[in-house]
């Protein structure tokens, strides 16, 4: 039986499914799944006198800590002042009965962009079936892995979600699932706090944790910067947390670009990650490192994102065509006799890789024209 599609435009203008659109129907074994941040033993708070970080740690009956921490948002952030750039979870899942109905909620959830699952053949980090899910960069897997599913949502996929509330009432409320890993983004634009200026907290302490000074790590030409980006780590990923900041323009392919992005990414090793970091998402993002993100403030549009991006590759891309068949192009002109001619000629269907999105229909709603004199040579 089908069943129908709820729906409501909310106030980005984007189609979000209805909370009563999906059957809220646990697994039968969902007892047997503890709800996040409960482990069954006591809860006390702790701040990190370094940071200012402040975390929950659960003890058991005999007051012996266990090694789960539980991080905690931070006040005076916008609770959107950072985005959701990546976000994975597992949950009880061994039946294959309940497949077609958990798809079918799925989509209702995320959009249309994600249906329908496509089966890849083959397994997925150690689950034996796995699914893409629609032209989205969602991934769906299970079978195996003690009886458990695996949801991923890269950033691509991420920023398809209309409603990260909704996402969380299905995959809390309904299946009791847990969050393996949560990356939270904060772009700045205008390049004011930079790569340099990370390596300056990180010198200072600003990123110290417990008394203990976390690792880092670059990448990219910090001796003789040469335009092509540089990336700055703090912590391990081993460790559950960690830090990038990276010239997100200047990887993009546009040389000396003032945008720079600060990410944090979480991993549930010795601790829970709280599934508000989905919609308190500034809030967290900030409370991972007080000291050195207390400038984090301004609230964040993942629209305006893309469009950067979509801006910058463009540009890019045809900043490379001009340099590789500028040239080519002036004596087909001599040679077909119309610029409409060569066109003609040239014109291939399809949109290139790096300029491809499932959120944008029409690319030119998301790029400017490229001045005429922005190629030319000096």
């Amino acid at each position: 039986m089908d069943t129908p599609k709820l729906s409501y435009v909310n106030d980005s203008g984007i189609e979000a499914a209805s909370a009563g659109a999906f059957a809220t129907r646990a697994p039968a074994d969902a007892a047997h799944c503890p709800p996040s941040g409960n482990t069954g033993g006591k809860f006390h708070t702790e701040i990190d006198p370094n940071t200012g970080e402040s975390f929950i740690i659960c003890t058991n009956g005999n007051g012996r800590p266990i090694v789960y921490f539980i991080p905690q948002p931070v006040d005076g952030v916008v609770p959107y002042a950072a985005i959701t750039d990546y976000f994975n979870c597992t949950f009880r899942f061994d039946s294959a009965d309940s497949l077609s109905e958990l798809f079918q909620n799925l989509f209702i959830i995320f959009g249309a962009k994600f249906a329908p699952a496509i089966n890849r053949e083959r397994g997925l980090h150690g689950y034996k079936n796995s699914f893409q899910l629609g032209e989205s960069s969602a991934l769906f897997a299970y079978g195996g892995q003690s009886g458990t599913a695996f949801l991923s949502l890269p950033g691509e996929a991420c920023s398809l979600v209309a409603d990260w509330n909704l996402v969380t009432q299905y995959l809390r409320n309904t299946w009791q699932a847990s969050i393996t890993r949560w990356d939270g983004a904060v772009d700045d634009f205008d390049g004011l706090h930079t790569v340099d200026m990370a390596v300056s907290l990180y010198q200072s302490g600003a990123f110290n944790a417990g008394g203990n000074k976390p690792s880092c790590n670059q990448n990219g030409n910090w001796i003789e910067p040469d335009g092509k980006g540089r990336t700055f780590y703090v912590g391990k990923r081993k460790n559950g947390k960690m830090l990038r900041v990276y010239e997100k323009g200047m990887q993009l392919g546009e040389l000396w670009h003032p945008w720079v992005r600060w990410e944090v990414e979480l991993h549930n090793t010795d601790r829970i990650i709280p599934w508000e970091v989905l919609t308190e998402s500034g809030q967290y993002f900030v409370g991972c490192y007080p000291k050195a993100l207390s400038w984090v403030q301004e609230p964040m549009m993942r629209i305006k994102t893309i469009k950067r991006q979509a801006q910058i590759s463009y540009e890019h891309l045809a900043e490379v065509a001009s340099i590789a068949y500028g040239a080519l192009i002036n004596v087909m002109l001599d040679v077909e006799g119309s610029a409409d001619a060569v066109l003609k000629k040239l014109k291939r269907d399809g949109v290139p890789r790096r300029l491809q999105h499932p959120f944008v229909e029409k690319q030119s709603d998301f790029v400017d024209p490229i001045s005429q004199n922005k190629f030319e040579q000096s």
